[in-house]
């Protein structure tokens, strides 16, 4: 979800997307793509980027970047911009030591 706090509005809402064959990457992740759209579309550099999972209740559930997200996001500056949510509050989403996410950690039988 893209954020405008000079307007107090939702820009506009987004997700990942998987990769199919003959791709170097399992998915697309939102931060990726949440960056990609800002630097399209923020000329002022001013949107807050909010990244979330789903429960199976349907709840929010805390999400943090991964190793790659976070090199992208402190190489465009946007290291202080990608937020979550922790009971009701918000937190940066990028943290010191991001965990590798799933899809490698089963390519490669990473236990971790």
């Amino acid at each position: 979800m893209f954020y405008d706090p000079k307007k107090k509005k939702i820009v506009k809402c987004g997700s990942s997307r998987p990769c199919g064959h003959n791709h170097s990457r399992f998915s697309i992740h939102a931060e990726q793509k949440a960056i990609e759209f800002c630097r399209k579309n923020d000329k002022r550099n001013r949107y807050q980027i909010f990244i979330s999972r789903y429960t199976k209740m349907g709840f929010l559930k805390t999400t943090y970047c991964c190793p790659s997200c976070k090199i992208l996001a402190e190489k465009y500056n946007y290291e202080n911009k990608i937020f979550t949510f922790d009971n009701n509050k918000i937190i940066n989403a990028v943290i010191d030591n991001p965990v590798i996410s799933l899809a490698y950690k089963i390519k490669y039988n990473l236990d971790n």
